[in-house]
């Protein structure tokens, strides 16, 4: 049984839909189109239901976009999707990547996997495993003190999206949540390989639709507010190798 697999999409974005479903039908991989919330679309209320303004201001270094707000809307909506209907595990990708011939291989080792809870499976900065497990002559797991930035594509497990929505409300980036995985109790590991990289044909669409990036404008005091919290989650190991074991 092939593991579900969901594209966050822009309904504008037909383009990128077409290119990373087809790149997953040649590895002959069927994937459910999932529609992405664009930021600026909610009204000042929706914002407020999902955003704390807040507990940003006092816990965060800058300003959330609407752009990465949408963002972090879409995926959590991904992860209610999960729980809802008890989706064992599955596959989240956005829209903006390519997709390497190992793919197939790599979910075929996931299925031998058991006491994980969120796999990454992209990273542009090759971040070091602090501690590595081989799976094969080609893939190894390991874990991080720094987990990658970006959510472009991993693996989550009906357990990690239970975690992840204990946020019920937040004031950080999608990806960056994670990065403070011990909030929430979450095991973090990544897979090398990496089998997701970024398409450099796509210009951003959450740039183009909300407008540019953020300016990273902030204050000395929450930019040394964050750098502090972040130094010493950055001390935290993202998950015990010895408890994700092989089948």
């Amino acid at each position: 049984m092939q593991i579900p697999i969901f594209i966050i999409n822009m309904a504008s974005s037909i383009e990128r839909w077409e290119s990373t479903s087809h790149q997953l039908k040649l590895l002959g991989l069927e994937s459910t189109r999932f529609d992405a919330t664009i930021g600026k679309s909610l009204t000042e209320q929706e914002v407020a239901q999902w955003y704390d303004k807040e507990k940003n201001k006092q816990s965060h270094h800058r300003d959330l976009t609407i752009g990465e707000i949408g963002c972090y809307v879409s995926h959590k909506r991904v992860w209610k999707k999960i729980v809802d209907e008890q989706i064992p595990y599955c596959l989240i990708l956005e829209d903006d990547l390519s997709i390497s011939d190992e793919l197939p291989k790599v979910l075929e080792q996931i299925e031998h996997l058991q006491g994980w809870e969120l796999i990454k499976l992209f990273d542009n900065r090759d971040i070091p495993f602090v501690e590595s497990q081989k799976l094969n002559n080609t893939f190894s797991i390991g874990n991080f003190l720094k987990v990658p930035n970006g959510c472009l594509g991993y693996l989550l497990s009906l357990e990690g999206a239970h975690k992840l929505l204990k946020r019920k409300r937040f004031y950080r980036a999608v990806d960056l949540d994670i990065q403070f995985h011990s909030e929430v109790g979450l095991s973090v590991i990544g897979i090398r390989p990496y089998p997701i990289s970024e398409h450099n044909d796509f210009e951003s669409d959450i740039e183009s639709v909300n407008k540019g990036r953020h300016s990273n404008h902030s204050t000395f005091l929450r930019n040394l507010k964050f750098r502090i919290k972040m130094h010493f989650e950055r001390k935290k190991v993202s998950a015990d190798l010895s408890k994700i074991t092989q089948k």
